[in-house]
């Protein structure tokens, strides 16, 4: 979608030496290029202004550079969201964007095309809002895949060293708040909610009085409904 964009502009935004108040087309394409300047791809920069429908290697570089910046993500779809409507006529006798053919010079109303497009009264294009939504999905992705990545960390770090191959000597030797955060991470890693309830806890607690040598996993396993 970015390079889509970008390309119809170069390599006429790439060789100006004035940005002239950084219009739309030029904004886009610096973005791109100082990101692939950062990458140390400015052969990969070169090409693309080359040739412009050679850019598989810059579309994985910048697919690769937006996943791991939400922030350039959202620059980068605010520049495109800024570029004007691809809505423009082609030179008398071309076939226009959507497959037509635009009128030659003196041809009069009855030989005229019409330029409106589909589901548009006034014929311009309806406003595209994919760009902002996938930026949104992968901001919220990254949200929630730090607060599971943080809440194991938590769970693992106030177990102690008890896991789940720990021994019921070992277990009842722990202090009570590892017991929990030792329960707690089994269940979770064995899908079993509700593992560090006090029914449980207790359940587990005579379990290891009349076992002693059974390992805490496989009694937190029993309770897997």
């Amino acid at each position: 979608m970015v390079l889509d964009r970008l390309a119809p502009h170069l390599p006429e935004v790439a060789s100006a030496a004035d940005p002239g108040g950084a219009p739309p087309a030029r904004r886009l394409y610096d973005l791109v290029a100082e990101r692939l300047r950062t990458l140390d791809e400015q052969e990969a920069l070169a090409e693309l202004v080359r040739e412009p429908r050679n850019n598989s290697l810059v579309k994985r570089l910048l697919g690769s550079a937006a996943a791991e910046d939400p922030g350039y993500a959202a620059k980068l779809a605010a520049a495109v969201a800024a570029l004007p409507a691809q809505v423009g006529k082609s030179p008398a006798g071309q076939p226009t964007p959507r497959g037509r053919t635009a009128p030659s010079e003196g041809r009069g109303p009855a030989g005229a095309v019409a330029d409106d497009v589909p589901g548009s009264a006034d014929g311009r294009r309806p406003r595209r809002y994919g760009p902002w939504i996938a930026v949104v999905a992968v901001v919220l992705l990254l949200v929630v895949g730090g607060l599971v990545v943080r809440a194991v960390q938590d769970g693992l770090s106030g177990a102690g060293g008890l896991t789940s191959d720990s021994t019921c000597t070992e277990y009842q030797q722990a202090p009570p708040e590892e017991r929990v955060a030792a329960i707690r991470q089994i269940g979770l890693a064995k899908g079993i909610s509700g593992a560090d309830s006090p029914l449980v806890m207790t359940a587990v607690d005579q379990l290891c009085d009349a076992q002693p040598s059974a390992r805490i996993g496989d009694l937190v396993a029993r309770f897997d409904d």
